[in-house]
């Protein structure tokens, strides 16, 4: 599920395998109508964007792992790498920055997610069936981003920790690249003006005119590639050397006291979300239900797009969870009213935070 080079840094740090997602499936997106379903514009993704409406900030090492990457069924993503890079915009020895504009139009357009071809990333390839172009060399919030977990709420958060040390990671090295490669004190200042940068993407106050028009100022492009002006494409190659030869221990020394903090979390996470024990006490969370027919509903949790399909009986039931003792619920569950509830199904209630231990 994850490109080769973050599987293997994973692979690494957690004590087994990730479970799979078997809902993240970019092929047959999980957000499109289910066959016979009416498209809902509100409720479901366009066929033509998928969740493919956000431009990819790739890191110098990622852009050079595209570049390098000579499997000829990578060569259509290779060219839409080379077409950002020929614009120069967002084009810095960090990488492949989200412009000012798109960031602006993405921060201010949030039902546009997954709906707005005018939103759709570049790196699309609308004549492979929208696959990506990128793929093996994605970034972490398109490696670890899904609409639908396997395990609900529990999964949305370990990959979330699983994006935040790989963010920081792409932080760490993206830098130790640009340390690595001979930019003179003049290119480092025009890298780091005032402050170490937070994040590969630049924040602004406001857009100016060249923000607007999606143009590069010569004088700034030049300060920012120092030595390496005119071989950017070299640059970035070199970026991918480094990378590659480097192993999770030497990854981990980079990254310093953040990359361990988050990897403690990371593993936490995986802790639980391989674990199918159930709390001891659960009482039920605030939840909405969508009635889908007299007999069935949509119960929802942790998140909108990811509903639950249950028999109406069980949303009956679910008031009995108070906080008491699981088992004891469960039994009174069966006596009362004539329905045994397995433990997985209750786990999946757990995960998908319609029931939770008491607060």
């Amino acid at each position: 599920m994850l490109p080769p080079l973050f599987d293997g840094w994973i692979g690494a740090l957690l004590p087994g395998p990730i479970p799979r997602e078997t809902k993240a499936t970019c092929g047959a997106c999980a957000m499109w109508p289910q066959p016979g379903e009416p498209r809902d514009a509100e409720r479901h993704y366009a066929a033509e964007t998928k969740c493919c409406t956000f431009l990819p900030a790739l890191a110098n090492f990622l852009v050079g792992g595209v570049l390098a990457d000579r499997d000829p069924a990578a060569a259509r993503g290779r060219t839409t790498v080379d077409e950002r890079i020929a614009r120069g915009v967002g084009v810095t020895p960090f990488g492949l920055e989200r412009t000012p504009l798109y960031s602006a139009l993405y921060r201010s357009s949030p039902l546009a997610f997954g709906r707005a071809k005018a939103m759709r990333c570049p790196h699309y390839l609308e004549e492979q069936g929208g696959l990506c172009g990128v793929w093996r060399h994605r970034e972490s919030t398109c490696a670890t981003w899904f609409c639908k977990y396997e395990r609900g709420e529990v999964g949305r958060l370990f990959w979330q920790r699983v994006h935040d040390l790989l963010a920081a990671v792409e932080l760490a090295l993206a830098r130790h690249c640009v340390l690595s490669l001979g930019f003179d004190a003049a290119a480092l200042a025009a890298l780091f003006p005032s402050r170490m940068r937070k994040s590969l993407s630049a924040n602004h106050d406001g857009l100016s005119a060249a923000d607007l028009d999606e143009v590069v100022a010569p004088a700034r492009f030049a300060a920012l590639w120092g030595p390496w002006l005119g071989r950017e494409r070299e640059f970035y190659l070199q970026c991918s050397a480094i990378v590659e030869g480097l192993g999770w221990s030497e990854i981990a020394s980079l990254g310093g006291s953040e990359v361990e903090l988050l990897a403690r979390l990371l593993k936490d996470a995986h802790a639980a979300l391989t674990s199918a024990e159930l709390p001891a006490r659960l009482e039920r969370r605030s939840l909405k239900v969508v009635y889908s027919s007299p007999d069935r509903a949509e119960i929802v949790g942790y998140s909108d797009l990811d509903a639950l399909r249950v028999p109406k009986e069980l949303v009956d039931v679910l008031h009995c969870f108070d906080g008491s003792d699981t088992r004891q619920t469960l039994e009174r569950i069966s006596d009362e009213h004539g329905i045994a509830l397995t433990d997985s199904l209750v786990r999946t209630l757990v995960d998908f935070s319609i029931l939770g231990a008491p607060r």
